[in-house]
């Protein structure tokens, strides 16, 4: 084969790849927006939340995809490498920097590490089965992950009724 037809299709490869990165940091950038507003004070009283946490919330919006775009598209992490990933993502995002401390009193964190892996199970791996079209393959892992978040968002709304009133 020609060096120029190599170049060609080795150029192809790097466009579709860049095209599912871009793809998958978009999702990943709205589906932790949508995490986000709907699991925290922001559903309540959006721009006084936004207000007082938006430079640190940039930069998680933006900032977390970014590593998993490079995880998962620079060193083809996948699985089980991409849980244990994500579980890092969470202690680092929740004990670090939040101080989420629901995470580690029991026995709240019973219920608080399951909405937890949900929540980031949307960030981190939906994007990634949409952008792959594997969705369907991962449809228990979805309905696992839609759920837990769905009882956050649940949970939320009732505590932001329940201290209004």
């Amino acid at each position: 084969m020609f060096p120029a037809a190599q170049f060609g299709e080795r150029w192809a490869q790097v466009v579709k790849a860049m095209q599912a990165w871009l793809k998958y940091f978009v999702g990943a950038v709205l589906a932790w927006v949508v995490v986000d507003f709907t699991t925290t004070a922001a559903i309540g009283e959006p721009a006084r939340y936004y207000s007082k946490y938006m430079p640190a919330l940039l930069v998680f919006y933006l900032g977390y995809p970014l590593v998993f775009c490079v995880l998962i598209y620079g060193f083809g992490l996948g699985g089980r490498g991409l849980f244990l990933a994500m579980l890092a993502g969470i202690a680092v995002v929740e004990l670090c920097f939040v101080r989420n401390r629901l995470l580690l009193t029991p026995p709240i964190c019973l219920l608080a590490i399951p909405i937890s892996l949900g929540h980031y199970g949307m960030v981190t791996f939906l994007p990634k089965w949409v952008v792959e079209r594997s969705f369907r393959k991962n449809r228990k892992w979805a309905a696992a992950t839609l759920s837990a978040w769905g009882l956050g968002v649940l949970l939320n709304i009732l505590t932001q009724f329940a201290s209004r009133h």
